[in-house]
Order: structure tokens, then C-alpha cells, then sequence
């Protein structure tokens, strides 16, 4: 028997409405390529179908034949995310190798039109898989504030990472950086050549920073967290930043400062990273409030010298922008260790920019200016390390963050 599920709706008529308001039913197999069909899953798959038309989620489970069948569903434009795993057991299957660890299974599709009276399909929904990552993204505080006189207030940005593993964490070749949209609000970035929109195989890197500066060595203990931030300002204790901010950042571990001449903003305590990639640089990092694709990136020197500097076709190009605006660093998906894909709202998943290898759903705190961050949710705390979810799908993920650096 299928396990249904649904949580609130935004308006009960969802539940109320008379039968033909519906559109027809979709029986849905979802697979995964390398484990084959001629065998159940272990676990039931996750399904999260989210109605941008009318602003509503429908959460369902599948068979563990990974069988489902959608009905009593209202028309209109849909996004549906998936999430699974499999077992070590399996993963030594498929692959041959004794020691392998669990899986996460992730899958994501855009865009889906469904119509009253019509045969609705639903095609190209494909899992991927991915293990775990071990130095994670673990909150991000990105929409920003208001001042005290109800101003906009972006300075007080940051994100912190974690290790989400048992044993120490080097960090000397990490990285963190965005990808940007370049397109229009609820509209579906600009295709890159060569690439496959919804199922890109790099990311395309607009500002890149490396976390330890060349020479530089550290790492993050078990369960450890490092603060990496737009300004390492005391924002809510110093009335010349923002004493409405809900962080004071003077603590932090990490600052992204730009070491120019002209400069104008003072450099804090906080460890300076090193700025390796952003054309046309400003004076502070900072994304935009709406929210981008962040990632971090596991390379060494030469690996990220070697990577291929592209500039998006003109014309994708808006009018007043200068060309440096849209030059990027094209980097294959398999040098990312993390990735989660910031959205305004969860009506607005068009604009989502990575594949589901990378990340399934997305994380938004559904609005800007609010203060607010998202943040991993906690699986277990085992003497005193802290293990964070991390299923490659940002909407299972994360959970949105009333006080950020709270927790």
C-alpha cells in the first residue's frame, strides 16, 4: 500500500474542492539507473510537490518499488523534489567495494504544467546519487535586516561550515563561492552552451574566495563550526552598522575582505580569506538578498588554476551591466563538496541552478530584509559532536532560523 501523506494547506478549499477540480491521476516509477528495476528499495522514497500557482505542498511517499500515483491534485505549475538512500549493502552492490558507505538518492523537476481534462505526464523526473559530504554548509544568513528606522541593511551576511564528520576536517583547499542567476525574478536562469538546463555538469562561479590564504594550514575538529562573513562588524552593538541586526559578527572566524588601497571598510580580527576569483569586484561580498547558489568548492592550486574562465553569451547580457559583470569560472560538479541553491520563495523554484546530484530542493527564509537565516537540521549529538542532515536536498535540509548564530 502507498503511505500518503500531506501537511497544512495554505487554503482548505484544497481539501473541499469537488472531484473535478482535479486533474486526472499520474502513476509515477521512479528508479535509479545503476540499481535497475527488478528490485525494491529498502527505504520508501520522498516526494515534495510543491504548487507555485496556488502556493501549496503535497508531500507523499512511494511503494518501495519506488511507485506512486499523484491524485487529487489541483492544476497548475508544479515543482516536485525527491529524496532516498541506500544502504551501505546496496552501494557495495553496485559498486564492487566492500567498504562503501550509504547513499543519498536526490531528484528535482521544474516547470511541470498540469492541466484539467488533459493526459498529464510527468517525464525526465531521474534520481542521482551522492554520499555525504564531510565539511558542509551548516547556516546561511543572506536576505538581510532592517534598521531601527525600517531602513534595508545588507552588511551583516555570513555563512558557517561544518564538519560533519567523526574525524578532523582539513580545510587547507577549500573554497566558497556563488553562482548568479542572470535572469529575471521567477524566471529560469540563461542556458550556458553546452550545458543542459536543469542538469548542469559544472557550476558556473562568478566570485570564488579560498577560505585559508596559500601557506595557510587548519582544520575543524569533529562536529566543529567556523563563521565566515561579509563584514566580521559588531552590526547589533555599534549604532553605526545596524543595532536592529540580529548578529554581531565581531567573533567570527573568517572575513571576506578585498585587500585594496581604496577600501574603504575597516578590516576586522576575523582571519581574512583569500579573493581568487571576481572580475569585477566591489568592496563587500555580498549576494543578492533574493538569494543565490552557494558552494563550496575542494580543489588544490593548480587544480583551480586549470579551471576555464567563460563568459555568458550577450545576449544574455542587460543593458548598463559591463562585460567583466559576466565572465565566470566554469567548474566540472565533481569538484563541489556542497551546494545549496538560495531561492526568494518556494513559488519562485524556477530559478533554482543546480542539478539534483548537487541539490535536489532548495533553502529560502521566503523573504528578504527579515533577519532570519536557514539552518541545517540536527540528526544526533554524540559526545558533543554535532551531525547535521545532509541528504543533497536543501528542502529536507534545512529549516528556516528565527535567530541566526543561535544555534
Amino acid at each position: 500500500m502507498l503511505i500518503w501523506a500531506t501537511m497544512g494547506f495554505v487554503a482548505c478549499r484544497v481539501d473541499e474542492a469537488p472531484r473535478s477540480y482535479y486533474v486526472d491521476p499520474i502513476d509515477l516509477h521512479l528508479t535509479y539507473a545503476d540499481f535497475g528495476v527488478t528490485r525494491q528499495f529498502t527505504y520508501p522514497l520522498e516526494l515534495t510537490l510543491t504548487n507555485n500557482s496556488e502556493q501549496f505542498e503535497y508531500r507523499l511517499t512511494s511503494d518501495l518499488w519506488g511507485k506512486v500515483r499523484l491524485e487529487n491534485l489541483l492544476p497548475g505549475e508544479y515543482a516536485i523534489s525527491v529524496t532516498g538512500r541506500l544502504t551501505a549493502q546496496e552501494v557495495a552492490e553496485i559498486t564492487g567495494d566492500p567498504d562503501a558507505a550509504e547513499w543519498t538518492l536526490t531528484g528535482y523537476l521544474s516547470q511541470i504544467n498540469l492541466k484539467l481534462g488533459m493526459p498529464n505526464v510527468i517525464e525526465g523526473l531521474a534520481l542521482a546519487s551522492s554520499q555525504s559530504g564531510t565539511v558542509i554548509f551548516k547556516e546561511l544568513y543572506y536576505a538581510g535586516s532592517r534598521t531601527p528606522s525600517d531602513g534595508q541593511y545588507r552588511n551583516d551576511g555570513f555563512y558557517s561550515i561544518h564538519n560533519n564528520s567523526k574525524f578532523p576536517a582539513p580545510l587547507d583547499d577549500i573554497y566558497i563561492g556563488y553562482m548568479e542567476h542572470y535572469g529575471g525574478f521567477n524566471q529560469a536562469p540563461p542556458l550556458w552552451p553546452g550545458e543542459e538546463l536543469g542538469n548542469y555538469s559544472h557550476v558556473y562561479i562568478k566570485a570564488l574566495w579560498k577560505i585559508l590564504k596559500n601557506g595557510e594550514s587548519a582544520s575543524l575538529d569533529p562536529g566543529e563550526t567556523a563563521v565566515i562573513a561579509v563584514m566580521a562588524a559588531p552590526h547589533n552593538k555599534d549604532a553605526q552598522y545596524n543595532l536592529s541586526s540580529p548578529v554581531d559578527l565581531s567573533s567570527a572566524d573568517y572575513e571576506a575582505y578585498v585587500d585594496d588601497a581604496e577600501n574603504p571598510y575597516p578590516d576586522f580580527p576575523a582571519k581574512n580569506m583569500q579573493m581568487t576569483y571576481w572580475p569585477d569586484y566591489g568592496y563587500l561580498w555580498r549576494i543578492s538578498v533574493f538569494g543565490r547558489g552557494m558552494v563550496l568548492i575542494k580543489a588544490t592550486a593548480d587544480e583551480v588554476a586549470g579551471f576555464e574562465e567563460v563568459v555568458l553569451p550577450p545576449g544574455f547580457w542587460a543593458a548598463g551591466e559591463s562585460e567583466e559583470y559576466y565572465y565566470n569560472l566554469k567548474v566540472p560538479n565533481s569538484f563541489v563538496i556542497d551546494a545549496v541553491d538560495l531561492i526568494q520563495n518556494k513559488t519562485t523554484s524556477v530559478t533554482k541552478l543546480f542539478p539534483p546530484s548537487l541539490d535536489a530542493g532548495f533553502a529560502t527564509v521566503e523573504g528578504i530584509y527579515l533577519g532570519k537565516s536557514v539552518i541545517r537540521k540536527v540528526v544526533s549529538n554524540e559526545d558533543g559532536v554535532e551531525i547535521l542532515q545532509d541528504t543533497n536536498n536543501s528542502t529536507a535540509d534545512f529549516e528556516v532560523n528565527d535567530a541566526p548564530l543561535s544555534r
